[in-house]
């Protein structure tokens, strides 16, 4: 059985990112904007079949994702823990 990819969570300088265009992010990542700027998350079983269709080529990796995401144009990227990405969700 292949082993699945892993998600990881990002932020990225809003201000700074103004090359990158939101309404063109693929379907293997997630967006948010929040005060500390763009959080972003990958999919991982979007992102796998993207792969195998030839669609995504990444380095799964949290140092391949962040590359893969300079290069759409997000600027000062950097990796948070996914728990804290998501401290501020409310769960009923």
């Amino acid at each position: 059985m292949a082993k699945t990819s892993q998600i990881y969570c990002f932020r990225a300088n809003y201000q700074k990112s103004r090359t990158f265009n939101p309404h063109t992010l693929p379907e293997w990542l997630t967006l948010g904007e929040n005060w500390q700027g763009y959080r972003i998350s990958t999919l991982p079983w979007v992102a796998d079949v993207a792969k195998v269709l030839g669609q995504l080529q990444v380095e799964d990796t949290p140092e391949g994702w962040r590359t893969y995401l300079e290069s759409l144009g997000l600027q000062e990227v950097t990796i948070v823990a996914c728990e804290d990405f998501f401290a501020d969700t409310l769960y009923c």
